[in-house]
């Protein structure tokens, strides 16, 4: 099998505005035109007259005087004729050769024009990004008649942008995921040993690899391969590091578009915690001590007042501390300027700090976390609903947040040392919001949430979420 790796930038020409590579301007056919063709088909039978006049005037009656002049001039006439209508014809039918290549380059042309207004247009319009690269992967296998085509990302460009929002944000960790078309229109996502197995097979017997990059950062590749050994044609590499340069731009673009997201999300956060500290947690601190302060005067109520006086602090207070673990929950959630890891030890510092629970975080990762943020943030509030329900119902004096990935799975534990509860009865319809709410976070990015409890024994609250996606086809484009 023969594999030629080309850059999407080293093609001939100077690259546009897009930074797309233009092809040459078909040059005019070298040969004889239609024009020449006709002032040839008018002159050459007038000239060919006129020698043959002057033949038989100057030569043939001077020397002979029977019949046989005659039929000397008719048979160089009849030669005359068919030589020269064989050149006409062959003239003719270069003619026509070469106009048949003009039009058929044409053609060509106004396909990949199609093709490629049809990918703009769906990155214009901000569709799904694997959309997207199967649709380009598809154009890019019809446009060079090849047999197989696939759009394949590094785990650079899986872990900053969101391929699919049915995918919900399926974390896609130091993987190269491959985008590839299928027959009916959908496509399916492999992974980088399903594309080596593809290469390997007897079905492809040429292939090429167009880079995908921007100015700053490579992406991944555009892939296609042949059942025949027929090399591609420079107006094939041309077109193909034109879409390779179009599904540059829709990863940059999706990127920009997540990252502008979740920018918006983590400062409606921020806005919503100081409107928080600022109003609810600051009145109901303000009513817990006045109340307080009634109850604590000696004859100011009487004992059926204090006591629901006191009620009303009690609730006051586990008010105040909800809205300021609420506070500390949005002010924390996936800050843009921390990891993930770095994001978890603050917040397990703080929350100790608040709670009285002693916190701590293990992990046996040897390099920092990096996961979309749209299920970094999902994993943080699962974590942070956990730890409220530590610091509300378990009675613990210790909690434990552990981060382990092993066989293909990303594990985040939270165990504490309190009472404990029946997990079915948490798990029913009648249990406690909280554990819904975490189910539901999970299977948002696709993960899992187990809860492993018994009365007596303490909590442990179990989320996973898969390093990769999987295989299965996804919705047709």
């Amino acid at each position: 099998m023969s594999l030629r790796k080309v850059n999407v930038n080293s093609t001939t020409g100077e690259p546009d505005a897009l930074g797309l590579t233009p092809e040459r301007t078909v040059p005019v056919p070298a040969g004889v035109t239609l024009g020449r063709l006709r002032v040839a088909g008018l002159v050459l039978p007038v000239l060919f007259i006129v020698v043959i006049e002057l033949v038989r005037g100057v030569l043939i009656e001077k020397s002979f005087t029977d019949y046989s002049p005659n039929l000397i001039l008719a048979g160089i006439t009849i030669v005359a004729m068919m030589v020269f209508s064989v050149i006409m014809f062959h003239l003719i039918a270069r003619a026509q050769g070469e106009t048949a290549s003009v039009v058929s380059d044409l053609r060509r042309r106004q396909r990949e024009g199609h093709a490629f207004y049809d990918v703009l247009l769906r990155i214009s319009n901000q569709e799904p990004l694997a959309d997207i690269l199967a649709l380009v992967a598809r154009h890019a296998c019809g446009q060079s008649s090849s047999d197989h085509a696939a759009v394949c990302l590094n785990s650079a460009a899986t872990q900053s942008v969101q391929l699919d929002p049915t995918m919900a944000g399926v974390p896609l960790l130091r993987s190269t995921i491959c985008i590839v078309p299928d027959a009916d229109g959908s496509y399916g996502l492999h992974d980088a040993q399903w594309l080596r197995s593809l290469r390997a097979s007897p079905d492809v017997q040429h292939s090429m690899e167009i880079e995908v990059h921007s100015s700053e950062r490579t992406f991944g590749y555009l892939w296609l391969g042949r059942s025949s050994d027929v090399p591609f044609s420079d107006s094939e590499k041309r077109c193909l590091a034109t879409f390779a340069r179009f599904a540059s731009i829709a990863v940059a673009s999706a990127g920009a578009r997540e990252s502008e997201t979740q920018a918006a999300i983590l400062s409606e956060r921020e806005r919503i915690a100081r409107e928080l500290h600022d109003s609810l947690a600051q009145v109901l601190g303000a009513v817990h001590l006045r109340l307080r302060a009634i109850t604590s005067r000696e004859g100011a109520v009487t004992p059926a007042t204090e006591l629901e006086l006191t009620e009303l602090a009690d609730a006051c207070e586990e008010g105040y501390l909800d809205a300021r673990r609420a506070i500390l929950d949005l002010h924390e959630s996936s800050r843009g300027d921390r990891t993930l890891l770095d994001s978890l030890r603050a917040y397990l510092d703080k929350f100790g700090a608040q709670s009285g629970i002693s916190t701590h975080l293990e992990t046996t990762l040897e390099e920092e976390l990096s996961i979309p943020p749209r299920s970094e943030i999902q994993i943080i509030r699962v974590i942070q609903e956990a730890l409220s329900n530590v610091r509300k119902h378990s009675g613990a004096t210790s909690a434990t947040v552990r981060v382990a990935a092993e066989n293909g799975t990303l594990t985040f534990v939270v165990e504490d040392d309190g009472r404990g509860f029946d997990v079915m009865e948490g798990l029913s319809e009648h249990g406690g919001f909280g554990m819904h709410s975490m189910r539901e976070r999970m299977e948002m990015i696709g993960g899992t949430l187990l809860a492993d409890s018994a009365s007596g024994r303490g909590t442990r609250v179990i989320a996973g979420i898969p390093s990769v996606p999987a295989r299965a086809p996804v919705p047709s484009i």
